[in-house]
């Protein structure tokens, strides 16, 4: 399988659909089966958020995480000006970050050739979007992840690569490493640096063997939130944190999966079906085109209360509407009802009935004997504040940086 190098062929030729398409994103998550795969523990797969195979943490069944009931679901999104004028005051308008993109930003080109390069070890899964194989980079012996996309989803790879490329130029970010990118005939290839003997953050949070302490959850998520706080600096939202997106290898922690990431910018619509259903914002399951960086801090402060009551997922609903409800029955109903009306977020009638009622109950009331340990005061207060309707309200991953918990 190998090719020659091929001189570098600059295209924007090739079209291919937009992955924020609403009819993409109900198999987003599918996409990588083949990258969340391949990190593994001793050759086991220990998560799949689409299949569950070898799952030794939850009985739940394989379509649970996909199916919204809502299959004929279209949201139609204003053409966005990237000239206009902005009112920063605007309700509708990110507080931070709202002007770092000043233009549009334009993908990545990937150059042929390059397969050559590489020595595949190990085919480790497929997805609708592409397959990925492990293997080592034969001029160094470098382990590497190679990833190949579907040739359709040409414009999906370049914005991918353009935005870890961004990232990558910090140092310090807890993002994973792309390493190469080629054509390999008309498909894309992203190569990424493999991290050794690494599992996923959900095996080490909800296997059996529940093995985190508090100091290693201090450590890991000021890690995720000093890479989510230096991705938002950068104009940038992941749009899809989840558990089976990070990755710890003995100290080291990387986000990874940034292919429905996007560039902020302020009054553009974004499509709210974007990422896992139980990780979703308040304000992208009431359909809030509106939303910002606020999204990644509420996904990642969902895990953090996942690793500390050990209860998997937090929130945990069937279809939209009732992870809405999961949220409703911790967060209450009259402040969502007051954050819509601010908002002028229309729900409908049936829905207002379902959600009505309920009273905000205390995060205390999730200590049990078994989380009692890890449940300090302090990172109570810190999911206080990430457990808000409001995203403008909602502490950004910067002022979580600054918090009690990490410094207690």
């Amino acid at each position: 399988m190998f090719f020659i190098i091929s001189t570098f062929l600059l295209t924007f030729g090739r079209e291919s659909p937009d992955p924020n398409d609403a009819f993409l994103n109900q198999s987003i998550a599918v996409m990588l089966g083949g990258q969340q795969k391949h990190y593994y523990d001793n050759n086991v797969v220990v998560h799949s958020s689409t299949t569950n195979q070898k799952n030794h943490y939850s009985s739940i069944s394989p379509d649970y995480f996909d199916d919204d009931e809502t299959t004929d679901f279209v949201e139609q999104l204003q053409p966005y000006d990237y000239n206009q004028e902005i009112n920063f005051n605007d309700l509708r308008v990110s507080r931070i970050h709202s002007n770092v993109n000043k233009m549009e930003m334009i993908p990545l080109i990937i150059p042929d050739g390059n397969m050559s390069d590489y020595a595949v070890k190990k085919y480790l899964g497929d997805g609708t979007f592409a397959f990925v194989q492990s293997g080592i980079r034969l001029s160094d012996g470098l382990r590497v992840v190679l990833k190949q996309i579907k040739s359709k989803y040409l414009w999906w790879a370049r914005m991918e690569a353009q935005i870890i490329d961004i990232l990558n130029e910090e140092k310090k970010a807890s993002i994973v490493k792309l390493v190469d990118m080629y054509m390999n005939n008309t498909s894309p290839v992203l190569v990424f640096q493999e991290l050794e003997d690494s599992k996923t953050l959900d095996y080490r949070i909800y296997s059996f063997y529940h093995d985190l302490i508090l100091e290693e959850i201090k450590k890991f998520y000021f890690q995720l939130f000093q890479g989510l706080s230096i991705t938002h600096s950068k104009g940038i939202m992941h749009l899809d944190i989840k558990p089976q997106n990070i990755i710890v290898s003995n100290d080291e922690i990387q986000i990874i999966d940034w292919g429905v990431s996007d560039f902020y910018y302020p009054l553009k619509e974004y499509r709210t079906r974007v990422g896992t259903r139980h990780y979703r914002a308040p304000e992208q399951l009431v359909h809030y085109k509106h939303y910002d960086y606020a999204v990644d801090v509420w996904a990642l402060g969902s895990i953090l209360a996942s690793t500390i009551f050990k209860k998997y997922p937090f929130y945990k609903g069937r279809n939209n509407d009732d992870q809405l409800l999961q949220v409703v029955k911790v967060l209450g109903s009259k402040d969502l009802f007051l954050y819509c009306e601010k908002y002028d977020i229309k729900l409908t009638e049936k829905l207002k009935r379902t959600l009505e009622g309920y009273e905000r109950q205390p995060l205390e009331n999730f200590i049990d004997e078994e989380n009692r340990e890890l449940a300090s005061p302090a990172v109570i207060d810190l999911l206080n504040k990430i457990f808000v309707y409001d995203h403008r309200v909602r502490i950004t991953a910067e002022e979580v940086l600054q918090h009690e918990f990490f410094k207690e």
